[in-house]
């Protein structure tokens, strides 16, 4: 999953508006927001770092690499985590599982096609 995906997905975890993310990272306005969300812009590392600082429950590992939780676990020191958001990170995570078993069913569907292909 791209970064700009996972901006997305988090502004709709967050249940807020691009420009209301926008408006707490200090923006105004929230094109440069929502060129990030569309892939025109890559989101620099200013931005990334106020995106953390103004949603401290943000996992920073999930938001740049998508590795992890999209949330803080409540044994990190930052992180306020509420039931709300420990659900969507289940949800999240449970979305990325069916996710990879599709790509392993893919992958073994063609592994027997060409197992069945060399046998013929």
């Amino acid at each position: 999953m791209t970064i700009h995906l996972r901006l997305q997905q988090l502004i709709d975890s967050l249940d807020i508006s691009v420009l209301e993310f926008s408006r707490k990272l200090g923006e105004h306005r929230g094109e440069k927001v929502y060129h990030i969300l569309h892939g025109r812009l890559k989101p620099r590392f200013d931005t990334l770092e106020k995106i953390l600082i103004a949603f401290p429950q943000v996992n920073g590992d999930w938001l740049l690499r998508g590795e992890g939780l999209m949330f803080k676990t409540l044994s990190s020191p930052s992180a306020a985590i509420t039931t709300e958001e420990r659900l969507r990170n289940v949800e999240f995570l449970l979305f990325q599982l069916n996710e990879r078993v599709a790509l392993l069913q893919q992958t073994n569907d063609e592994l027997l096609a060409e197992l069945r292909g060399q046998r013929a």
